[in-house]
């Protein structure tokens, strides 16, 4: 950085340094919220309240749509406008921010949140992206405690030290970082997308209860597929009571999953990129290429025998751990069976076949009771590679979008003072 007052990173065709300014002196106003409940959305006012902005991406949620529960005649004053920027005031969210977007429609504000109207010759998406950054989080962390409960009023967030340059690079930084924002939230919906798509071919790919043929097909297979119990296609391989006291951070030739590993995700499909633990050499029974891994154990329902896949010649030794169950398939696609149990064919049953309340188990005698239908094994082998195509494509959208969440990380680092 040249000094404390210039960003280290800057367009170019700017110099100078940056002034002091207090975010009071930017803002015509602060005005508190609607003392309104939510009720049914109208089609035509929305409602906005703390929840409704989301925590990474800062914009306005519209899944669950509300409109104000009050006669809106009167309350005007309470819509929010282009520029407008809206600060949460109390609880675990204080201090996250959004910017108002037309896109958005009409919009009013809840009471738990502060409206900043800024002043002409401020750009209000350079305030709103100072919110983002380290420093005002270190504000809104030191300021909220300094009261019982976490809270920053209208008067302490007016006391906010901003640095700001000119008005047109204000405007130039702004809408910089609103460009990369709609990149962001493009392949973010982008992804979503994906997702949504690979639940509906589980959906549509596996026989629902009393058929015995999927909605949806490849072409070149026809006929009834085949119900199997899980305990006559598979073979169970050993799994040990490892706990987390066995993992060395030296390479041993030894790794293990663990059932906290399974649902981390950090063995899910496990390949050449796989980053598993290792562990203290020992004399174990060892997993090999085609085996699943399941966990026995989770924190809720929908964890229930989630599985992992090993895809490749492992070239350590590698071991099933604390609360899993390991399968070695026989005459059965491995990758077709690990996408079988990830479907909601084997997801109900898994529910019905789960104990606990706290802690939800399935035992190895319940979960080989599962019955299912099965296709020819070519065919197992074509819908357990369209899957895995369609995760690895997942995979490299879901990179793309952390590199790009990232890449404005640094930015913000390096582009405000």
């Amino acid at each position: 950085m040249e000094n404390n007052n210039t960003p280290e990173v800057r367009f170019p065709g700017y110099s100078g340094c940056w002034e002091k300014r207090k975010l009071g002196e930017m803002s015509e106003s602060f005005e508190y919220g609607l003392n309104a409940s939510a009720t049914e959305y109208d089609g035509e006012n929305k409602y906005i309240r703390i929840t409704d902005i989301d925590d990474i991406t800062h914009k306005f949620l519209e899944d669950n749509l509300t409109s104000p529960n009050i006669d809106l005649s009167s309350a005007g004053n309470y819509l929010v406008k282009e520029g407008d920027i809206l600060f949460a005031r109390t609880g675990a969210s204080v201090g996250k921010t959004y910017i108002y977007d037309n896109k958005d429609g009409k919009v009013y504000f809840a009471g738990f949140l502060i409206r900043a109207r800024i002043k002409s010759g401020y750009d209000p998406g350079f305030i709103f992206q100072n919110t983002l950054t380290t420093k005002y989080n270190e504000f809104i962390k030191i300021t909220s405690q300094r009261s019982g409960q976490p809270g920053v009023n209208a008067q302490q967030y007016a006391s906010y030290l901003i640095l700001v340059p000119n008005n047109d690079e204000q405007t130039k930084i702004g809408n910089f970082f609103k460009q990369l924002d709609d990149t962001i939230a493009l392949h973010q919906q982008e992804l979503t997308t994906l997702k949504q798509t690979k639940q509906g071919f589980l959906q549509k790919m596996f026989p629902k209860e009393g058929e015995s043929v999927p909605e949806v097909r490849f072409p070149e297979f026809t006929g009834d597929w085949e119900q199997h119990k899980l305990d006559s296609i598979v073979d169970r391989v050993k799994s040990y009571s490892l706990s987390r006291d066995v993992e060395t951070t030296e390479y041993t030739g030894y790794k293990y999953i663990h059932y906290g590993d399974i649902h981390t995700k950090v063995a899910d499909i496990i390949d050449e990129f796989s980053d598993l633990p290792n562990i203290k050499a020992g004399n174990y029974e060892l997993l090999k290429k085609g085996d699943l891994v399941l966990a026995d154990a989770s924190e809720d329902y929908k964890g229930i025998a989630a599985p992992a896949v090993i895809t490749i010649d492992v070239p350590y030794k590698l071991v099933s751990g604390l609360h899993t169950i390991a399968l070695r398939p026989k005459q059965i696609d491995s990758l077709f069976l690990y996408y079988l149990i990830n479907s909601q064919t084997f997801r109900k049953y898994g529910y019905k076949a789960g104990t606990g309340m706290k802690v939800f188990g399935i035992s190895a005698t319940n979960l080989l009771r599962f019955e299912s239908l099965f296709p020819i094994f070519e065919e197992q082998t074509k819908i357990g590679n369209f899957f895995k195509q369609l995760d690895d494509t997942i995979a490299l959208h879901q990179r793309e979008l952390d590199a790009l969440k990232e890449t404005k990380k640094a930015f913000l680092q390096k582009m405000f003072v």
